[in-house]
């Protein structure tokens, strides 16, 4: 029994939304392989920041540092992987 054209479009307009979605985790996946760009950097707002330390420890590549008080990001090291960002729990760095 062939799908009526609504069926059609709803099921195209379903794999679109998929399709997106995938799009999108790839550009961020590519943006975090080729690591930093020359004038990119995360930034800690030191006012926000109180130096919990789970940044630091949730980096798979030991760019973040706490540091007297103050955590500090290592541009060289970060590849922008976003899991400090995620896991800051006072939303201090961005």
């Amino acid at each position: 029994m062939p799908a009526s054209a609504a069926d059609c479009v709803r099921g195209c307009v379903r794999m679109m939304r998929y399709v997106s979605l995938l799009v999108a985790a790839c550009l961020v996946l590519l943006a975090a392989c080729q690591g930093p760009a020359d004038n990119t950097q995360l930034t800690i707002d030191p006012d926000r920041c109180i130096a919990c330390g789970k940044c630091e420890e949730v980096c798979p590549y030991g760019a973040v540092e706490v540091i007297d008080g103050e955590a500090v990001i290592d541009p060289v090291l970060c590849h922008f992987c976003f899991r400090c960002v995620e896991v800051c729990p006072e939303g201090a760095i961005y």
